[in-house]
Protein backbone atom coordinates (compact mmCIF):
# COMPACT_ATOMS: atom_id res chain seq x y z
CA UNK A 1 0.00 0.00 0.00
CA UNK A 2 2.69 2.44 0.79
CA UNK A 3 4.51 1.93 -2.31
CA UNK A 4 0.80 2.18 -4.60
CA UNK A 5 0.42 5.42 -2.34
CA UNK A 6 4.26 6.88 -3.29
CA UNK A 7 3.08 6.28 -7.21
CA UNK A 8 0.25 7.92 -7.30
CA UNK A 9 1.25 11.27 -8.01
CA UNK A 10 3.62 10.31 -11.12
CA UNK A 11 0.82 7.88 -12.15
CA UNK A 12 -1.92 9.74 -12.27
CA UNK A 13 -0.19 12.93 -13.74
CA UNK A 14 1.08 10.91 -16.18
CA UNK A 15 -2.15 9.17 -17.29
CA UNK A 16 -3.83 12.78 -17.63
CA UNK A 17 -1.52 13.28 -20.10
CA UNK A 18 -1.64 10.10 -21.66
CA UNK A 19 -4.68 8.96 -21.73
CA UNK A 20 -7.03 11.54 -20.78
CA UNK A 21 -5.06 13.93 -22.73
CA UNK A 22 -5.28 16.75 -19.93
CA UNK A 23 -2.78 19.52 -21.20
CA UNK A 24 0.70 19.52 -19.01
CA UNK A 25 -0.63 22.13 -16.79
CA UNK A 26 -3.23 20.41 -15.46
CA UNK A 27 -1.52 17.40 -15.61
CA UNK A 28 0.86 18.81 -13.32
CA UNK A 29 -1.62 20.24 -10.92
CA UNK A 30 -3.15 16.77 -10.62
CA UNK A 31 0.04 15.35 -9.43
CA UNK A 32 0.66 18.53 -6.98
CA UNK A 33 -2.49 17.90 -5.36
CA UNK A 34 -1.83 14.27 -5.35
CA UNK A 35 1.30 15.01 -3.98
CA UNK A 36 0.24 17.48 -1.18
CA UNK A 37 -2.35 15.46 0.15
CA UNK A 38 -0.48 11.86 0.33
CA UNK A 39 1.94 14.12 2.85
CA UNK A 40 -0.70 15.60 4.40
CA UNK A 41 -2.44 12.48 5.29
CA UNK A 42 -0.70 9.26 4.83
CA UNK A 43 1.36 8.23 7.79
CA UNK A 44 3.82 6.67 5.82
CA UNK A 45 4.70 9.93 3.86
CA UNK A 46 3.72 12.54 6.71
CA UNK A 47 5.14 16.42 5.73
CA UNK A 48 4.19 18.98 8.43
CA UNK A 49 2.45 22.04 6.50
CA UNK A 50 5.72 23.94 6.80
CA UNK A 51 7.55 20.93 5.22
CA UNK A 52 4.58 20.77 2.36
CA UNK A 53 5.46 24.70 1.85
CA UNK A 54 9.02 23.84 2.40
CA UNK A 55 9.21 21.06 -0.75
CA UNK A 56 6.76 23.74 -2.67
CA UNK A 57 8.49 26.37 -2.55
CA UNK A 58 11.90 24.37 -3.39
CA UNK A 59 10.37 23.42 -6.43
CA UNK A 60 9.12 26.99 -6.86
CA UNK A 61 13.03 27.84 -7.18
CA UNK A 62 13.83 25.08 -9.13
CA UNK A 63 11.39 26.38 -11.42
CA UNK A 64 12.35 29.71 -11.81
CA UNK A 65 15.98 28.63 -13.78
CA UNK A 66 13.65 26.19 -16.14
CA UNK A 67 11.13 29.54 -16.50
CA UNK A 68 14.19 32.13 -17.14
CA UNK A 69 15.43 29.19 -20.42
CA UNK A 70 11.97 29.27 -21.43
CA UNK A 71 10.97 32.96 -21.13
CA UNK A 72 14.23 33.08 -23.47
CA UNK A 73 13.55 30.73 -26.07
CA UNK A 74 9.92 31.50 -26.29
CA UNK A 75 11.00 35.15 -26.64
CA UNK A 76 13.87 34.29 -29.39
CA UNK A 77 11.36 31.83 -31.17
CA UNK A 78 9.28 34.68 -31.37
CA UNK A 79 11.47 37.10 -32.69
CA UNK A 80 13.06 34.45 -35.53
CA UNK A 81 9.56 33.90 -36.49
CA UNK A 82 8.24 37.33 -36.99
CA UNK A 83 11.77 38.64 -38.70
CA UNK A 84 11.21 35.98 -41.28
CA UNK A 85 14.85 34.31 -39.96
CA UNK A 86 13.67 31.00 -39.69
CA UNK A 87 12.61 30.56 -43.55
CA UNK A 88 16.20 31.65 -44.52
CA UNK A 89 18.02 29.90 -42.30
CA UNK A 90 16.02 26.76 -43.49
CA UNK A 91 16.77 27.06 -46.91
CA UNK A 92 20.35 27.67 -45.73
CA UNK A 93 19.89 24.24 -44.26
CA UNK A 94 18.68 22.50 -47.18
CA UNK A 95 20.74 24.02 -49.69
CA UNK A 96 23.95 22.79 -47.75
CA UNK A 97 23.39 19.42 -47.43
CA UNK A 98 20.42 18.78 -50.10
CA UNK A 99 19.69 15.06 -48.73
CA UNK A 100 16.81 15.46 -46.46
CA UNK A 101 17.97 12.26 -44.16
CA UNK A 102 21.54 13.10 -43.61
CA UNK A 103 19.92 16.61 -42.77
CA UNK A 104 17.57 15.52 -40.16
CA UNK A 105 20.70 13.49 -38.94
CA UNK A 106 23.20 16.39 -38.31
CA UNK A 107 20.62 18.49 -37.09
CA UNK A 108 19.58 15.96 -34.29
CA UNK A 109 23.11 14.40 -33.27
CA UNK A 110 25.13 17.70 -34.09
CA UNK A 111 23.54 20.53 -34.08
CA UNK A 112 21.02 20.45 -31.36
CA UNK A 113 23.95 17.65 -28.99
CA UNK A 114 26.37 20.98 -29.38
CA UNK A 115 23.66 23.25 -27.88
CA UNK A 116 22.83 20.78 -25.43
CA UNK A 117 26.29 20.13 -24.53
CA UNK A 118 27.59 23.85 -24.48
CA UNK A 119 24.04 24.95 -22.12
CA UNK A 120 21.79 22.46 -20.84
CA UNK A 121 17.89 23.23 -20.38
CA UNK A 122 16.88 21.91 -23.26
CA UNK A 123 18.70 24.66 -24.96
CA UNK A 124 19.03 22.14 -28.29
CA UNK A 125 15.46 22.13 -28.28
CA UNK A 126 15.12 25.78 -28.61
CA UNK A 127 17.46 26.03 -31.29
CA UNK A 128 16.55 23.08 -33.45
CA UNK A 129 12.73 23.01 -33.53
CA UNK A 130 12.06 26.22 -35.63
CA UNK A 131 15.02 25.16 -38.36
CA UNK A 132 13.22 21.93 -38.49
CA UNK A 133 9.60 23.85 -38.94
CA UNK A 134 10.85 26.26 -41.32
CA UNK A 135 12.57 22.86 -43.33
CA UNK A 136 8.81 22.29 -43.69
CA UNK A 137 8.44 19.59 -40.94
CA UNK A 138 4.53 19.82 -39.00
CA UNK A 139 5.28 21.36 -35.53
CA UNK A 140 4.68 17.87 -34.09
CA UNK A 141 7.34 16.16 -35.93
CA UNK A 142 10.25 19.19 -35.72
CA UNK A 143 9.39 19.13 -31.83
CA UNK A 144 9.80 14.90 -31.92
CA UNK A 145 13.20 15.48 -33.62
CA UNK A 146 14.24 18.02 -31.00
CA UNK A 147 13.62 16.30 -28.49
CA UNK A 148 15.79 13.29 -29.84
CA UNK A 149 18.68 15.58 -29.84
CA UNK A 150 19.04 14.86 -26.18
CA UNK A 151 20.42 11.75 -26.79
CA UNK A 152 23.60 12.86 -25.26
CA UNK A 153 22.45 14.59 -22.09
CA UNK A 154 25.12 12.78 -19.70
CA UNK A 155 27.26 15.50 -21.46
CA UNK A 156 24.74 17.90 -21.05
CA UNK A 157 25.28 21.57 -19.67
CA UNK A 158 29.19 20.76 -19.78
CA UNK A 159 28.30 17.32 -18.32
CA UNK A 160 27.91 18.81 -14.89
CA UNK A 161 25.14 15.92 -14.31
CA UNK A 162 28.21 13.56 -14.98
CA UNK A 163 30.59 14.94 -12.63
CA UNK A 164 28.60 15.59 -10.04
CA UNK A 165 27.58 12.03 -10.04
CA UNK A 166 31.32 10.99 -10.12
CA UNK A 167 31.87 13.11 -7.17
CA UNK A 168 29.00 11.82 -4.71
CA UNK A 169 30.14 7.44 -6.04
CA UNK A 170 33.85 8.88 -5.27
CA UNK A 171 34.77 7.75 -8.86
CA UNK A 172 36.52 8.90 -12.11
CA UNK A 173 34.33 11.57 -14.21
CA UNK A 174 36.20 10.01 -17.09
CA UNK A 175 35.45 6.12 -16.57
CA UNK A 176 32.08 6.93 -15.60
CA UNK A 177 31.68 8.87 -19.03
CA UNK A 178 33.46 6.73 -20.86
CA UNK A 179 31.15 3.89 -19.87
CA UNK A 180 28.00 5.89 -19.87
CA UNK A 181 28.99 5.70 -24.11
CA UNK A 182 28.81 2.59 -24.58
CA UNK A 183 25.81 2.37 -22.45
CA UNK A 184 23.89 5.61 -24.57
CA UNK A 185 25.44 3.81 -28.34
CA UNK A 186 21.93 1.67 -28.45
CA UNK A 187 19.86 4.73 -27.74
CA UNK A 188 21.63 7.11 -29.74
CA UNK A 189 21.41 5.16 -32.58
CA UNK A 190 17.40 4.20 -32.07
CA UNK A 191 16.95 8.44 -31.92
CA UNK A 192 19.23 8.38 -35.41
CA UNK A 193 16.78 5.70 -36.91
CA UNK A 194 13.47 7.57 -34.83
CA UNK A 195 14.36 10.97 -36.46
CA UNK A 196 14.20 9.00 -39.88
CA UNK A 197 11.29 8.14 -38.92
CA UNK A 198 9.83 11.34 -38.01
CA UNK A 199 10.98 13.08 -40.76
CA UNK A 200 9.09 10.28 -43.13
CA UNK A 201 12.48 8.73 -44.66
CA UNK A 202 11.93 5.22 -45.19
CA UNK A 203 14.39 3.43 -42.54
CA UNK A 204 14.59 0.44 -44.25
CA UNK A 205 16.86 2.25 -47.18
CA UNK A 206 20.32 0.77 -47.35
CA UNK A 207 21.70 3.92 -47.57
CA UNK A 208 19.91 5.95 -44.74
CA UNK A 209 20.84 2.75 -42.56
CA UNK A 210 24.32 3.26 -43.42
CA UNK A 211 24.26 7.22 -42.38
CA UNK A 212 22.42 6.55 -39.44
CA UNK A 213 24.68 3.97 -38.80
CA UNK A 214 27.74 6.51 -39.15
CA UNK A 215 26.67 9.44 -37.67
CA UNK A 216 25.40 7.90 -34.30
CA UNK A 217 28.56 5.96 -34.60
CA UNK A 218 30.85 9.21 -34.85
CA UNK A 219 29.29 10.77 -32.09
CA UNK A 220 29.61 7.45 -29.71
CA UNK A 221 33.55 8.08 -30.69
CA UNK A 222 34.11 11.58 -30.34
CA UNK A 223 31.84 11.29 -26.69
CA UNK A 224 34.55 8.85 -26.05
CA UNK A 225 37.67 10.08 -26.86
CA UNK A 226 36.72 13.48 -25.81
CA UNK A 227 35.99 12.07 -22.38
CA UNK A 228 39.09 9.63 -22.39
CA UNK A 229 41.64 12.22 -23.97
CA UNK A 230 40.97 15.67 -23.54
CA UNK A 231 38.01 16.44 -21.22
CA UNK A 232 35.01 15.13 -19.99
CA UNK A 233 33.43 18.76 -19.37
CA UNK A 234 34.03 18.83 -23.29
CA UNK A 235 33.41 15.90 -25.22
CA UNK A 236 29.68 16.75 -26.02
CA UNK A 237 30.75 19.88 -27.71
CA UNK A 238 33.41 18.11 -29.36
CA UNK A 239 31.33 15.58 -30.68
CA UNK A 240 28.35 17.34 -31.48
CA UNK A 241 30.28 19.79 -33.67
CA UNK A 242 32.45 17.18 -34.80
CA UNK A 243 29.09 15.77 -36.61
CA UNK A 244 27.62 18.71 -38.16
CA UNK A 245 31.31 19.77 -39.54
CA UNK A 246 31.49 15.70 -41.07
CA UNK A 247 27.89 16.26 -42.56
CA UNK A 248 28.47 20.03 -44.02
CA UNK A 249 31.83 18.27 -45.41
CA UNK A 250 30.57 15.15 -46.89
CA UNK A 251 27.69 17.21 -48.45
CA UNK A 252 30.16 19.64 -50.33
CA UNK A 253 32.06 16.45 -51.00
CA UNK A 254 29.10 15.12 -52.69
CA UNK A 255 27.06 17.20 -54.40
CA UNK A 256 29.80 20.54 -54.17
CA UNK A 257 26.48 22.71 -52.33
CA UNK A 258 26.91 25.88 -51.68
CA UNK A 259 24.06 27.62 -49.84
CA UNK A 260 22.61 31.19 -50.91
CA UNK A 261 24.13 33.47 -48.79
CA UNK A 262 21.89 36.58 -49.51
CA UNK A 263 20.00 37.86 -46.38
CA UNK A 264 21.68 34.90 -44.24
CA UNK A 265 23.81 36.78 -42.11
CA UNK A 266 21.07 38.76 -41.21
CA UNK A 267 18.87 35.51 -39.92
CA UNK A 268 21.84 33.55 -38.77
CA UNK A 269 23.35 36.78 -36.55
CA UNK A 270 20.84 36.01 -33.45
CA UNK A 271 21.92 32.36 -33.67
CA UNK A 272 25.72 33.59 -33.63
CA UNK A 273 25.16 35.87 -30.73
CA UNK A 274 23.88 32.94 -28.58
CA UNK A 275 26.80 30.38 -29.85
CA UNK A 276 29.24 32.96 -29.52
CA UNK A 277 28.46 34.45 -25.82
CA UNK A 278 27.33 30.81 -24.44
CA UNK A 279 30.28 29.52 -26.02
CA UNK A 280 32.87 32.60 -24.37
CA UNK A 281 30.52 32.10 -20.90
CA UNK A 282 31.03 28.21 -20.66
CA UNK A 283 34.42 27.46 -22.13
CA UNK A 284 36.60 30.45 -20.71
CA UNK A 285 36.72 30.47 -17.09
CA UNK A 286 38.02 33.79 -16.34
CA UNK A 287 34.64 35.14 -18.89
CA UNK A 288 32.62 32.37 -17.31
CA UNK A 289 33.80 33.89 -13.49
CA UNK A 290 32.59 37.26 -14.10
CA UNK A 291 28.76 36.52 -15.50
CA UNK A 292 28.62 33.70 -12.72
CA UNK A 293 29.18 36.28 -9.89
CA UNK A 294 26.91 39.27 -11.73
CA UNK A 295 23.43 39.92 -10.53
CA UNK A 296 23.14 36.32 -8.41
CA UNK A 297 20.48 35.44 -6.44
CA UNK A 298 21.36 33.52 -3.81
CA UNK A 299 19.14 31.22 -1.15
CA UNK A 300 21.78 28.96 0.90
CA UNK A 301 18.90 27.45 3.12
CA UNK A 302 17.06 25.67 -0.16
CA UNK A 303 20.59 25.48 -1.56
CA UNK A 304 19.88 27.53 -4.49
CA UNK A 305 21.38 29.75 -7.25
CA UNK A 306 20.81 31.98 -9.99
CA UNK A 307 23.19 34.02 -11.96
CA UNK A 308 20.83 36.58 -14.07
CA UNK A 309 23.64 36.90 -16.32
CA UNK A 310 25.68 33.54 -17.18
CA UNK A 311 22.08 31.73 -16.95
CA UNK A 312 21.19 31.05 -20.68
CA UNK A 313 18.15 32.78 -20.86
CA UNK A 314 19.98 35.86 -20.73
CA UNK A 315 22.32 35.12 -24.05
CA UNK A 316 18.64 33.89 -25.60
CA UNK A 317 17.32 37.32 -24.57
CA UNK A 318 20.23 39.14 -25.73
CA UNK A 319 19.78 36.73 -29.04
CA UNK A 320 16.93 38.02 -29.41
CA UNK A 321 17.20 41.42 -28.84
CA UNK A 322 20.31 41.60 -31.60
CA UNK A 323 17.29 39.77 -33.78
CA UNK A 324 15.07 42.60 -33.62
CA UNK A 325 17.69 45.03 -34.84
CA UNK A 326 19.36 42.56 -37.58
CA UNK A 327 16.43 41.96 -38.71
CA UNK A 328 14.56 45.19 -38.68
CA UNK A 329 11.50 43.98 -37.21
CA UNK A 330 9.36 47.29 -36.88
CA UNK A 331 8.11 48.49 -33.65
CA UNK A 332 4.86 48.21 -34.43
CA UNK A 333 5.46 44.02 -34.47
CA UNK A 334 7.92 44.08 -31.93
CA UNK A 335 4.53 45.49 -29.70
CA UNK A 336 2.91 42.38 -30.94
CA UNK A 337 5.16 39.89 -30.30
CA UNK A 338 6.15 40.66 -27.25
CA UNK A 339 2.91 40.02 -25.59
CA UNK A 340 2.26 36.70 -27.53
CA UNK A 341 6.30 35.61 -26.19
CA UNK A 342 4.84 36.71 -22.55
CA UNK A 343 1.53 34.45 -22.79
CA UNK A 344 3.24 31.44 -23.92
CA UNK A 345 6.08 31.35 -21.41
CA UNK A 346 3.61 31.76 -18.45
CA UNK A 347 1.46 28.94 -20.12
CA UNK A 348 4.54 26.70 -20.31
CA UNK A 349 6.30 27.80 -16.69
CA UNK A 350 3.33 27.48 -14.76
CA UNK A 351 2.73 23.76 -16.88
CA UNK A 352 6.27 22.78 -15.63
CA UNK A 353 6.13 24.13 -11.98
CA UNK A 354 3.55 21.60 -11.49
CA UNK A 355 5.32 18.85 -12.17
CA UNK A 356 8.81 20.29 -10.49
CA UNK A 357 6.71 21.21 -7.65
CA UNK A 358 4.90 17.42 -7.11
CA UNK A 359 8.32 15.89 -7.62
CA UNK A 360 10.14 18.06 -4.73
CA UNK A 361 6.89 17.12 -2.35
CA UNK A 362 7.54 13.58 -3.50
CA UNK A 363 11.24 13.84 -2.64
CA UNK A 364 10.72 15.76 0.61
CA UNK A 365 8.38 13.09 2.07
CA UNK A 366 10.03 9.95 1.36
CA UNK A 367 7.97 9.04 -1.63
CA UNK A 368 10.52 8.89 -4.13
CA UNK A 369 13.04 7.02 -1.77
CA UNK A 370 10.36 4.26 -1.09
CA UNK A 371 9.74 3.57 -5.16
CA UNK A 372 13.73 3.26 -5.55
CA UNK A 373 13.76 0.86 -2.62
CA UNK A 374 10.80 -0.94 -3.87
CA UNK A 375 12.55 -1.42 -7.07
CA UNK A 376 15.77 -2.52 -5.46
CA UNK A 377 14.31 -5.04 -3.10
CA UNK A 378 12.34 -6.80 -5.69
CA UNK A 379 15.08 -6.86 -7.99
CA UNK A 380 17.72 -8.78 -5.69
CA UNK A 381 20.94 -10.02 -7.04
CA UNK A 382 19.29 -8.89 -10.62
CA UNK A 383 19.73 -5.06 -8.72
CA UNK A 384 22.13 -4.40 -11.55
CA UNK A 385 19.16 -4.40 -14.54
CA UNK A 386 17.09 -2.07 -12.22
CA UNK A 387 19.87 0.44 -11.97
CA UNK A 388 18.27 1.78 -15.14
CA UNK A 389 14.85 1.89 -13.80
CA UNK A 390 15.66 3.85 -10.59
CA UNK A 391 17.79 6.26 -12.74
CA UNK A 392 14.76 7.05 -15.36
CA UNK A 393 12.74 7.62 -12.10
CA UNK A 394 15.26 10.43 -10.91
CA UNK A 395 14.86 11.70 -14.63
CA UNK A 396 11.36 11.51 -14.97
CA UNK A 397 10.53 13.77 -12.40
CA UNK A 398 13.55 16.11 -12.53
CA UNK A 399 14.28 16.51 -16.49
CA UNK A 400 17.91 16.73 -15.21
CA UNK A 401 20.31 13.67 -15.30
CA UNK A 402 22.11 16.18 -12.38
CA UNK A 403 18.63 16.28 -10.72
CA UNK A 404 18.73 12.07 -10.75
CA UNK A 405 22.14 11.60 -9.85
CA UNK A 406 21.70 14.29 -6.57
CA UNK A 407 18.83 12.32 -5.48
CA UNK A 408 20.09 8.40 -6.45
CA UNK A 409 23.25 8.11 -7.23
CA UNK A 410 24.67 8.02 -3.39
CA UNK A 411 21.73 5.17 -3.00
CA UNK A 412 22.95 3.48 -5.94
CA UNK A 413 26.01 3.63 -4.88
CA UNK A 414 25.59 1.99 -1.56
CA UNK A 415 23.67 -1.02 -2.60
CA UNK A 416 26.56 -1.44 -5.14
CA UNK A 417 28.87 -1.69 -2.96
CA UNK A 418 26.67 -3.90 -0.52
CA UNK A 419 26.46 -6.40 -3.39
CA UNK A 420 29.97 -6.67 -4.96
CA UNK A 421 28.61 -4.85 -8.29
CA UNK A 422 31.25 -2.76 -10.52
CA UNK A 423 30.88 0.77 -8.97
CA UNK A 424 31.43 2.02 -12.53
CA UNK A 425 29.15 0.55 -13.85
CA UNK A 426 26.17 1.09 -11.59
CA UNK A 427 27.27 5.10 -11.89
CA UNK A 428 27.32 5.11 -15.28
CA UNK A 429 23.70 3.15 -15.60
CA UNK A 430 22.52 5.62 -12.98
CA UNK A 431 24.15 8.88 -15.10
CA UNK A 432 22.96 7.90 -18.51
CA UNK A 433 19.13 6.22 -17.58
CA UNK A 434 18.58 9.36 -15.74
CA UNK A 435 19.99 11.24 -18.52
CA UNK A 436 17.99 9.55 -21.74
CA UNK A 437 14.48 9.76 -19.90
CA UNK A 438 14.96 13.13 -19.59
CA UNK A 439 13.55 13.93 -23.13
CA UNK A 440 10.61 12.04 -22.21
CA UNK A 441 9.71 14.18 -18.85
CA UNK A 442 7.24 16.83 -18.56
CA UNK A 443 9.78 19.67 -18.15
CA UNK A 444 11.52 19.04 -21.76
CA UNK A 445 7.81 17.96 -23.28
CA UNK A 446 6.60 21.47 -22.25
CA UNK A 447 9.43 22.94 -23.68
CA UNK A 448 9.46 21.58 -27.05
CA UNK A 449 5.87 22.17 -26.72
CA UNK A 450 6.11 25.83 -26.29
CA UNK A 451 8.34 26.50 -29.05
CA UNK A 452 6.43 24.89 -31.79
CA UNK A 453 2.99 26.27 -30.84
CA UNK A 454 2.02 22.64 -29.50
CA UNK A 455 1.00 23.97 -25.91
CA UNK A 456 -1.73 22.27 -24.28
CA UNK A 457 -1.14 19.69 -26.50
CA UNK A 458 1.69 18.06 -24.66
CA UNK A 459 0.23 14.26 -25.48
CA UNK A 460 0.87 14.33 -28.82
CA UNK A 461 4.85 14.88 -28.12
CA UNK A 462 4.76 12.68 -24.48
CA UNK A 463 3.54 9.45 -25.77
CA UNK A 464 6.15 8.81 -28.75
CA UNK A 465 9.08 10.55 -26.55
CA UNK A 466 8.12 7.59 -23.35
CA UNK A 467 7.91 4.82 -26.03
CA UNK A 468 11.70 5.76 -27.13
CA UNK A 469 12.61 6.51 -23.75
CA UNK A 470 11.93 3.66 -21.97
CA UNK A 471 12.84 0.89 -25.16
CA UNK A 472 16.66 3.39 -24.22
CA UNK A 473 16.03 1.76 -20.88
CA UNK A 474 15.53 -1.80 -22.06
CA UNK A 475 18.23 -1.50 -24.32
CA UNK A 476 20.45 -0.87 -21.55
CA UNK A 477 20.22 -3.70 -20.20
CA UNK A 478 22.10 -5.98 -22.79
CA UNK A 479 25.02 -3.77 -22.59
CA UNK A 480 25.14 -4.25 -18.57
CA UNK A 481 25.27 -7.26 -18.50
CA UNK A 482 28.30 -7.32 -20.85
CA UNK A 483 29.98 -4.16 -19.54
Amino acid sequence: MPTLLASAPLVLATLAILLARQSAMRAGGIGLATAILIAALAPDFTLSAEGILTAVTDGLLTTATVAYVLLGGVTLYWVLRTGGALDRLGRAAAEAIPDPAERVLVLVLGVSVFFESATGFGVGIIVTVPLLIALGYSPVRAALMALLGQCAVPWGALAIGTVLGAELSDLSAAATAMKAVWLSLPFILLCAFAALRFADESIFRPRHILAAAFYSALLAALLWMGSAWISVELAGCIAGLGVTLAGLALARIRTRARAETSGLAAAALPLAVLMGALSLTRLVPEIGGVTASVLRIEFPSFEFSLSLVHHPGFWMLCAAATGILSLRIPSSEVRILLPSALRQWLTASLSVAGFICFGHVMLHSGMTDRLAETVATSAGAAYLFAVPAIGGLGGFLTASNAGSNAIFMAFQSTVANRLALDPVAVAAAQNASGANITMASPGRIVLAASVSGLTGEENRLMRPALAIGLAGLLMMLPVLALL
